[in-house]
């Protein structure tokens, strides 16, 4: 099996969100708490976590998660994703956002499919919409650490479509970012409303409502 370092992004500023999105709480556990633990669901060869130094503050994590601290988080997503990728050393790198609460490790695993050390994985919806997590084999290492700005890793996947590798996700409501506090709001009512009334339609309404990230 192909050795995969998962990557969890956590440096970001939360401007649209107007508080940190790290410790928002869904189903009495943080953002930061949910991503940390689904990794740990998972059989990744490492586990990394890329975060600012202010938002490390009194936190505890176990001692198999290599935390990277980012002092250069101002300057964009691709920070993050530069320090991830120099502290890996698996044969491809999975970036985990923060802000996909309802990602699950079935999800995560029916991309393991498609993995190799020359492609670029990610999944979409059934429009044809991508979305995050986003997987890059090791053949792409050279220009993960040279990304610049705040696209991230999107320019080198732009770049490469013969090597992208896109899975279809059965509930694209999975797939789900949380960037505003109307967001967030619409996340808490629904899963309440779903509770009584059926998580599938809950989940249904809930995906029209939100948007989807664009790696």
């Amino acid at each position: 099996m192909l050795k995969v370092s998962a990557i969890i992004m956590a440096s970001g500023s939360s401007l649209r969100m107007g508080r940190n999105k790290l410790f928002l709480d869904y189903h009495g556990e943080t953002f930061l708490q949910r991503i940390v633990n689904l990794s740990n669901e998972v059989a990744f060869y490492e586990r990394i976590l890329v975060i600012s130094p202010e938002n490390i503050q009194g936190l505890r994590f176990s001692n198999d998660l290599k935390v990277v601290q980012n002092l250069e988080a101002k300057s964009g997503q691709s920070a993050s994703v530069r320090l991830g990728t120099q502290a890996a050393s698996g044969e491809g790198y999975l970036y985990l956002p923060i802000d996909q609460p309802l990602l699950d490790h079935k999800l995560l695993e029916s991309l393991f499919l498609m993995y190799s050390k020359e492609t670029i994985v990610f999944p979409v919806d059934q429009k044809e919409n991508p979305s995050s997590p986003i997987f890059f084999g090791e053949k792409f290492r050279s220009e993960l650490l040279e990304v610049k700005g705040k696209s991230g890793g999107r320019a080198v996947r732009n770049n490469h479509p013969e090597a992208w590798r896109k899975i279809k996700v059965n509930t694209p409501s999975r797939l789900i970012d949380i960037d505003t506090p109307e967001e967030y709001q619409r996340l808490i009512d629904q899963d309440q409303f779903g509770s009584k009334r059926g998580k599938k339609n809950g989940a249904a309404s809930l995906s029209e409502s939100c948007r989807y990230i664009k790696p």
